[in-house]
């Protein structure tokens, strides 16, 4: 692992220093991030199921498990749940239905949810609200590719789709 960072590393400041041009001016007031952070995967985890070992994926809305899915750097501040993409996070965001499984999405910069429990080592949980009891459970929903995640607090499931439960755990780094 250190030296395929090492390596990356080096990739990255060579790439740096043989820049042709200037990089772009930068307004006066504004920090300027080259920062790389890498993570464990957030893991779908319910043995027997065709999820299991399925990652969370980020670069998709709505979430969604994949076979290689988001190992960067997690922020779990302010009952968030962030991906940290270069000074900025994507928030997992948990949606409304009147069905009991919510839709999860990202959303830029923008952190609605503030009701996940989460850290590095552990099971992903949805505190209670107003709406729903505290939940680790989720929902998985075969969609052409990929798996379509939700919150899961109750029994619903979307008529016409093959999905499952699971729960998922953020892996512990290495």
């Amino acid at each position: 692992m250190r030296n395929v960072l090492a390596t990356t590393l080096t990739t990255l400041g060579l790439l740096v220093s043989s820049w042709s041009s200037p990089l772009p001016p930068v307004p006066s007031g504004t920090v300027v991030c080259f920062l790389a952070r890498i993570g464990p995967p957030i893991v779908a985890s319910t043995p027997g199921t065709p999820v299991t070992g399925l990652q969370l994926a980020v670069d998709v809305t709505p979430a969604t498990l994949e076979t290689t899915g988001f190992t960067g750097g997690w922020d779990f501040v302010n009952g968030g749940i962030g991906a940290f993409y270069g000074c900025h996070d994507f928030w997992l965001n948990i949606g409304t239905s009147t069905k009991s499984y919510k839709p999860l999405s990202w959303a830029f910069d923008n952190q609605v949810t503030t009701n996940w429990i989460a850290a590095e080592g552990s099971k992903v949980t949805a505190a209670a609200t107003a709406s729903y009891n505290a939940t680790s459970s989720f929902l998985a929903c075969k969609e052409a590719t990929k798996w379509r995640l939700y919150l899961q607090t109750g029994t619903d499931k979307p008529a016409g789709f093959n999905c499952t439960t699971t729960e998922l755990f953020v892996k512990k780094s290495s």
